[in-house]
């Protein structure tokens, strides 16, 4: 299974993702950082990266954007989606259109971790061609 080595962290505040950035860089993994939906794929034809974080609201877009950034790219990349508040509903609405994950920070590093790892699990599974 691949391990996260890079974080595309999409947001429009600088202090959205400061925590998640510093659990994030405490487990070797590297960031880089964009404030708008077309910054993010801008980046994402430049460059590979192994998981996207996006905020829910950007300046140009949202969530919904930012995926559809990603599978523009062709990078099959996991995007997880980042919210301040719980909201069930948001939270189904990412699950249905194609976010690996839906979290809502703090979060401890050991769950951070955690979360990474399954999104890049599922994601690699639902990548796999069907077994005839």
């Amino acid at each position: 299974m691949k391990t996260v080595r890079t974080v595309l962290l999409v947001h429009n505040e600088p202090d959205a993702f400061r925590g998640l950035e510093e659990v994030l860089h405490g487990q070797d993994i590297h960031t880089s950082h964009a404030h708008r939906c077309a910054d993010a794929r801008t980046m994402l034809k430049r460059s590979s990266v192994d998981l996207v974080l996006t905020d829910v609201a950007l300046a140009d877009g949202t969530w919904k954007d930012v995926i559809r950034s990603v599978r523009k790219a062709a990078r099959g990349t996991p995007v997880i989606v980042m919210s301040r508040v719980v909201n069930m509903r948001l939270y189904l609405d990412t699950q249905e259109g194609g976010a690996a994950d839906f979290i809502v920070p703090p979060m401890a590093a050991r769950d951070l971790a955690y979360t990474l790892t399954t999104a890049m699990h599922r994601h690699e599974r639902q990548s796999q061609p069907p077994i005839h």
